[in-house]
């Protein structure tokens, strides 16, 4: 099975630019993302920026599960010859230790912006200075640690990379009588993604109830940096 598995990821490097795909699938997510916060903001009218953030993740993802599922199934179906593996084969095959090492460092920007949240929320509210420097600082970590979470979550090709695999296994097990266990294209997504999506949820909130609580008069993220930087009226 391991020996299949290598084959058929040989042959996806070799007839397509995984990384082309993935900025492609990354840049489409982004566009939808940026879709469903501008019908909140101007349709729905939604004021809360960490209701926003959280709702546009959310819808996003999805949206990204289902091109990355659309996206596999493409790319399996133009080579023709899958061969299936050992018909006698009978071992588990979780894939837990593939393609995994692109986002084993991405729990660390979870961490670091649960860390930020737990010393704001034990600052001592007569700190008047410290508290909204201390906002502004939180807002910056936020915000590059978020975009930082995205670009591994919908721009890496990994993701794209499990799904095929599993799609074509799918593909040879319902012409042939092999008795593998397999995960299936959507644990393989989650596993591989779940982690820079904890980070930039747990950001992208932050950043929204940050901007809420110290500037309830801005609606977006670029108003708030207009605000903060002197650009626009207080």
């Amino acid at each position: 099975m391991r020996l299949w598995e290598t084959q058929v990821e040989r042959d996806l490097h070799r007839d397509h630019s995984l990384r082309t795909h993935g900025l492609l699938i990354g840049t489409f997510t982004l566009l939808l993302m940026w879709g469903v916060s501008a019908l909140q903001m101007h349709l729905l009218h939604v004021e809360s920026l960490a209701v926003r953030y959280l709702v546009t993740l959310g819808v996003g993802y999805v949206g990204y599960l289902c091109v990355l599922r659309w996206w596999a199934q493409r790319l399996v179906e133009r080579r023709t010859e899958i061969e299936a593996p050992d018909e006698d084969l009978d071992i588990r095959s979780d894939g837990s230790d593939d393609h995994g090492g692109a986002t084993d460092g991405t729990s660390a920007l979870s961490d670091v912006a649960s860390g930020a949240l737990d010393a704001a929320g034990s600052a001592d509210e007569g700190a008047i200075i410290v508290v909204p420097v201390l906002a502004i600082f939180l807002l910056c970590v936020a915000v590059v640690l978020g975009a930082g979470s995205l670009v591994l979550l919908y721009f890496s090709w990994d993701a794209l990379l499990a799904v095929a695999i599993e799609v074509a296994f799918s593909y040879v097990s319902a012409r042939a009588a092999v008795r593998v266990a397999r995960e299936g294209w959507l644990m393989a997504a989650v596993r591989l993604t779940w982690k820079p999506l904890l980070g930039a949820v747990v950001c992208a909130v932050a950043l929204g109830a940050l901007i809420d609580h110290f500037m309830p008069q801005v609606h977006s993220l670029p108003e708030a940096v207009r605000v903060l930087t002197g650009k626009a009226p207080r």
